[in-house]
């Protein structure tokens, strides 16, 4: 018979820990990485502390109320992932049921493992290791562009340069002005031949958090091909010849301006860089840009 007062500790507990990581991966593409194994291991710390505070039950027992903690912290987890936009609809069902075998393994291991101060000291771990998981990938993330970077870090990217699309179609043209006032402005042309095919207009900007930088689009009419536009692509990692921009504004399937996700640029040589752009599509694919520019003297 379950214990009621054990399985609602045990899956709030578990709760807290799968939310906290889906909101931190949501903005961290390295946590985001390890969601299933992070999803089924929060699962099995649920079950262990179900087996804990339902101490004395049979082992069946133990197995069946760490199944239910497991299967119910990881549902309501991964919903919330599901409505950030970082997981299909499809990965409800399967990681429910990865999480509850799992839960259900936790409790019955946990008839044999625990004794009251074992427990104890585990909880202790678990409870601390995800602020500290917090405060070692996100600090520095939120510390890399507002104490190291600012637009003048950025003076290389001034002039004229020349871009070739990795399998696509199209030579970009790009002028990027140098920083002023905190500011740089970049246009960018897309030609097939004689055709435009886009016109991007780009800003990086200082601000109090950091270096940020939008792109929105037009047609060479100045269309706005974005009529509702949101974005914020943060800089997450300025180290020697890498950049990286994140976007803060969570994915919307509508707002065409949410697709990038992750923008990176890697400097060859003071005269050509990689821009990489890992965007999620319309059909809610992940997918990805890869331009090679070189600087037009």
């Amino acid at each position: 018979m379950l214990k009621n007062r054990a399985l609602l500790f045990a899956s709030v507990l578990g709760t807290v820990l799968q939310v906290a990581m889906v909101v931190v991966g949501h903005s961290n593409k390295s946590i985001a990485g390890l969601f299933a194994v992070g999803g089924m291991g929060i699962s099995l710390i649920a079950s262990l502390a179900y087996a804990m505070w339902a101490r004395g039950d049979s082992a069946f027992s133990l197995a069946v109320g760490g199944l239910a903690a497991g299967a119910l912290c990881a549902l309501i987890g991964i919903f919330v992932s599901y409505m950030l936009g970082d997981v299909p609809m499809s990965l409800l069902a399967l990681g429910t049921i990865s999480s509850a075998v799992t839960g259900a393994l936790g409790g019955w291991l946990g008839k044999f493992l625990f004794r009251v101060g074992v427990a104890v000291a585990l909880l202790v771990v678990v409870a601390n290791a995800p602020s500290e998981a917090a405060a070692q990938t996100t600090t520095p993330l939120a510390n890399a562009s507002s104490t190291v970077a600012t637009t003048s870090d950025f003076t290389w990217l001034v002039g004229h340069w020349e871009g070739h699309m990795v399998g696509g179609v199209g030579v970009a043209d790009v002028i990027f002005s140098p920083p002023a006032g905190g500011l740089i402005i970049g246009v960018m042309r897309l030609l097939d031949g004689d055709k435009v095919l886009v016109v991007e207009l780009i800003s990086l900007v200082d601000t109090p958090t950091g270096v940020e930088m939008r792109f929105r689009h037009f047609s060479s009419t100045l269309e706005a091909y974005e009529p509702t536009y949101k974005q914020n692509m943060r800089l997450t990692t300025h180290d020697g010849d890498r950049d990286v921009f994140e976007n803060a504004v969570a994915y919307d399937k509508a707002l065409m301006s949410t697709q990038p996700r992750m923008a990176t640029w890697k400097r060859i040589d003071a005269d050509s860089f990689v821009g990489h752009s890992d965007i999620i599509g319309d059909d809610g694919k992940p997918g990805m840009v890869e331009v090679t520019y070189h600087r037009l003297k």
